[in-house]
């Protein structure tokens, strides 16, 4: 998304388009979409067919046929990329050792990371539920059914179930983490809110995902000794 951005404000050279553009992208609700695309027409026609090109699938959050979990940037794999900058001339061997080098660094750092939260959740997650919540406050929340809620806001009317973990803003299947709505109605029951966040959102996962070790690379005399023992 950063590439199409980048390319769409270099062919247009208009801010307000680029913002329209990204807005189009992060929406999970076919209706803000297709309103946000009708801007983009009126204000620039040419444009809006230079999106419409691209198909939707490639960078709407609405029509990804997985889940992005919110990521629309390569942002991660640039991490990497920069950590092996200088690495890039060396032989494949060393390269190779540079690499186990610095994701064993990085396992370190995120094991220390893991074992230094307090909380429930990673603080990623635990900062979207505190949003969510202080967004649900703009909503109110009605139970329909066992599992399931209506939720009212000035703008629209959303069904969200509980059960099923589902709100028909799409946002709690597609993060696995309650959205406003969501935890709306879940503060007109006696529910937990951590019970509804998916489960590799919790510290204690987290923690396991980085307890497996990247093994030293031992010298070629000591490799034979083993080999021959």
């Amino acid at each position: 998304m950063r590439h199409l951005a980048a390319n769409l404000r270099s062919e247009f050279k208009d801010v307000l388009l680029e913002r329209l553009f990204w807005k189009a992208a992060w929406t999970l609700r076919e209706s803000v979409f297709r309103e946000t695309m009708d801007k983009i027409k009126v204000r620039n026609e040419r444009a809006h067919k230079w999106i419409s090109d691209i198909v939707n699938e490639h960078w709407a959050s609405f029509y990804f046929k997985g889940d992005r979990y919110d990521v629309l940037t390569t942002n991660r794999s640039e991490c990497f990329n920069a950590v092996l900058k200088d690495a890039r001339r060396l032989s494949i061997a060393s390269l190779v050792e540079h690499t186990r080098h610095q994701t064993t660094d990085f396992i370190q750092k995120r094991q220390k990371l893991g074992h230094s939260w307090q909380t429930k959740l990673t603080h990623y997650a635990e900062e979207r539920i505190t949003l969510a919540r202080e967004e649900s406050r703009q909503y109110t929340a009605y139970r329909v059914g066992v599992h399931e809620y209506e939720v009212r806001s000035l703008e629209h009317t959303d069904g969200v179930n509980l059960e099923l973990r589902t709100c028909s803003c799409r946002a709690f299947q597609t993060f696995g983490l309650p959205c406003g709505h969501d935890m709306a109605a879940i503060g007109i029951t006696d529910f937990d809110a951590y019970d509804y966040c998916e489960k590799w959102f919790h510290v204690e996962r987290y923690q396991d995902t980085y307890t497996e070790v990247l093994h030293p690379t031992l010298d070629m005399t000591l490799r034979e000794e083993l080999i021959a023992n």
